[in-house]
């Protein structure tokens, strides 16, 4: 890794998401690689990663935004940042990335690196008006990072961003090794039950809208009818919980299919039969990418990155989005063919491998010293 650089990582909101999970890769290897790290984040509710960020010793800071429109906190932020103007900043998402620049100017700091994480970025219902104000800003990124190439082609082509600032860096893959198959297995099997030989079937997900998760039970009504000894498990917590205890319910499944709050990803991961994503939008996302690297099989949707990180159907089954009947087909397929299920996940464990958090934080640390 490059000399030691000090380094401003800004987000929205600190609560368990793929962009915060992904600064808490980058920060702690950053640190252990010897560069100064600070956290800073706007909204006090939630943020619940906050302790994880403490305990690996990175200084975590809170720049307030208390209001939808906070005139003061304009000023808080040019205060904070100009605090240290030798820090180099790294906005993650939508808010951080055009309050990061506004305020970055008068500060007199560098222009940052502002990444763009999903599809969403600057909603498509959104104004001519926002698409030009977002493209004047990008003059004030040092590069504008998309974390796939289908994002950074969407924003390019919504005109939201000159192509010429766009390039595109992948996620990291958790660096630390999961938990052993047999200590997973156990886990799980905790959780949801069944014999030793019951396959268990899951998803680490937040439970909202985007993620799918109706498709997914839907699909689980299917495999179960297949496969009676079948254990579904979501992993996650959110709004959705109880549309999705009363669908579970609706289609008998309490004893098949679980929700028992959010998990920790390298405790579980390994115990799964089948990792699927069933979102309906996403950027590049961080399952099937933990998924790839334990060596899990994956059955997804085509949504947003998937199709790019499986390559097309190589690496793990695709499906068309929200298409509950392909899925469970495709669910019910890797159970059947678990040598051809365990040819592929070798490949996508290579493929994963390429992505550790000290290759993906020196290529950030790369764009500091270019032009």
């Amino acid at each position: 890794m490059s000399a030691a650089k000090p380094i401003l990582f800004l987000i929205d909101e600190l609560e368990v998401g793929g962009s915060q999970h992904q600064i808490l890769l980058l920060a702690k290897t950053l640190k252990r690689g010897g560069h100064p790290v600070t956290v800073a984040y706007f909204r006090a509710a939630g943020a619940a990663l906050r302790p994880e960020f403490e305990a690996a010793g990175i200084e975590v800071q809170l720049v307030p935004k208390r209001f939808g429109v906070d005139p003061f906190f304009f000023m808080r932020l040019v205060r904070f940042l100009s605090a240290d103007r030798s820090r180099h900043v790294l906005s993650f998402g939508y808010t951080a990335n055009l309050w990061s620049r506004l305020a970055g100017w008068p500060a007199g700091n560098a222009p940052p690196i502002s990444c763009i994480r999903n599809l969403g970025y600057l909603p498509r219902p959104s104004s001519t008006v926002l698409a030009r104000l977002e493209r004047l800003l990008a003059r004030r990124s040092r590069w504008v990072v998309a974390n796939s190439q289908v994002t950074a082609e969407s924003v390019v082509a919504r005109g939201c961003i000159p192509r010429e600032k766009m390039l595109v860096i992948p996620n990291a893959v958790e660096g630390e090794a999961p938990a052993p198959r047999e200590a997973a297995r156990a886990r799980l099997r905790a959780l949801v039950g069944g014999t030793d030989a019951a396959p268990i079937i899951g998803t680490l997900a937040r439970l909202v809208a985007p993620k799918d998760l109706p498709t997914l039970l839907r699909a689980a009504r299917l495999v179960v009818d297949r496969r009676p000894e079948a254990r579904f498990v979501i992993g996650g917590e959110g709004p959705d919980r109880p549309t999705l205890e009363a669908l579970r319910r609706e289609l008998g499944l309490d004893e098949r299919f679980y929700l028992p709050g959010t998990l920790a990803g390298r405790d579980v991961i390994t115990g799964l039969d089948v990792a699927v994503l069933s979102s309906a939008s996403e950027g590049m996302p961080n399952f099937v990418l933990e998924a790839m690297a334990a060596g899990v099989p994956i059955v997804s949707t085509r949504a947003g990155a998937a199709p790019e990180l499986l390559e097309d159907g190589k690496l793990g089954r695709l499906v068309a989005v929200g298409d509950h009947r392909a899925l469970a087909d495709a669910i019910v397929a890797v159970l059947d063919e678990p040598v051809e299920a365990q040819a592929t996940v070798e490949r996508a464990a290579v493929k994963a491998r390429s992505m550790s958090p000290a290759q993906i934080a020196a290529q950030y640390l790369a764009l500091f010293e270019s032009d």
